[in-house]
């Protein structure tokens, strides 16, 4: 269980960040089986206990914030909100967390400790599924971002698979259009595309994905070929941070890596973007237009994150006698 420390630092940070939140009603609906009371009688206190422990990880490296978001993002876009992020490999199996599009995965340790926590108060009630969601979104929050509703109820996957992560989520690498299509396959528009690319707000990289922003840019293989857009002094201090061929050192990804806000919008304007995926929104009028809107403070950016986290969540759920409820985020039961 959380810490009687911890549960009472949340409760102090809470009313205090409630002050000044934006909370955001649900204009998404939730896919069916989902309800916002799902566990009021089973376990009631499921949230409290996974905003207590995404609490305890903020506040001792703020960079957690981006990790929540990241595993909500990378477990729904492959088959569905299930869970199967988060399950080991097996001997036959190559589990989606080895995917070439998963490198540096992070908060796998520490959902593994929140649902230790849930199981010791409720048993075999909430899912790893549901937890993922509570957690993308407190942390979010907690980061100074909206707050939103979340409908709850999705029960756990027994499959995961390394080659379904790798064809289902975007690689960092992508132009505007294949970034596009790819939100498309999972009914998401452009608008919507550019408002989830806003997570990159807050949180921090390993250099395995911006390498290819800043070296070999165009297929030569050549060290001293960057992409031309972007910012000299931003440039020379990626290649500082990233040296030619090393994936594991790990930068912020946006100026105000801790606070969830619009200066990611503002970096991608002024060629700051980490990710050649976060530069490409400026190449197209669309793209343009949309992250003009939100760099220059369009109040909407809050509400339209928060119904694209919503709708996000509603992705390919499973719910009433389907998968499981597992005892352990990493193993089938």
């Amino acid at each position: 269980m959380a810490s009687a420390r911890a549960s009472s630092s949340l409760l102090l940070f809470t009313s205090s960040v409630l002050l000044f939140a934006t909370l955001c009603a649900a204009t998404v609906p939730y896919a069916p089986g989902l309800l916002e009371s799902f566990y009021n009688d089973s376990c009631p206190q499921a949230a409290s206990i996974v905003r207590s422990y995404v609490l305890k990880y903020l506040t001792t490296d703020s960079s957690f914030a981006g990790a929540f978001n990241r595993l909500q993002f990378h477990d729904c876009w492959v088959q569905g909100c299930d869970g199967s992020v988060l399950l080991n490999s097996t001997s036959t199996n190559s589990a989606e967390r080895e995917a070439h599009v998963n490198f540096g995965l992070r908060g796998l340790t520490e959902v593994d400790e929140i649902k230790a926590a849930l199981e010791y108060a409720c048993p075999g009630v909430v899912s790893c599924a549901d937890l993922l969601i509570l957690a993308a979104r407190d942390a979010t929050f907690l980061a100074g971002g909206p707050w939103w509703p979340v409908g709850l109820g999705r029960r756990d996957s027994r499959v995961s698979n390394d080659l379904l992560a790798d064809g289902n989520l975007p690689f960092p690498v992508f132009p505007f259009d294949i970034l596009e299509a790819n939100f498309a396959r999972k009914d998401f528009n452009a608008r919507e595309m550019v408002v989830l690319s806003g997570a990159h707000t807050i949180g921090k990289s390993h250099c395995n994905g911006i390498l290819p922003h800043i070296y070999n840019f165009t297929g030569g293989n050549n060290e001293t070929d960057t992409d031309p857009t972007l910012n000299p002094g931003f440039a020379a201090y990626l290649k500082r941070n990233c040296p030619f061929g090393n994936r594991d050192n790990s930068i912020p990804i946006d100026s105000t890596s801790g606070k969830f806000d619009n200066a990611y919008y503002k970096n991608v304007q002024n060629g700051k973007g980490v990710f050649i995926t976060d530069s490409t929104l400026i190449t197209t009028t669309l793209g343009s237009s949309i992250v003009s809107s939100f760099a220059e403070g369009d109040s909407t950016f809050f509400q339209e994150f928060a119904d694209a986290m919503v709708k996000m969540g509603n992705l390919g759920v499973l719910t009433g006698s389907q998968g499981e409820i597992r005892q352990k985020c990493q193993f089938v039961n």
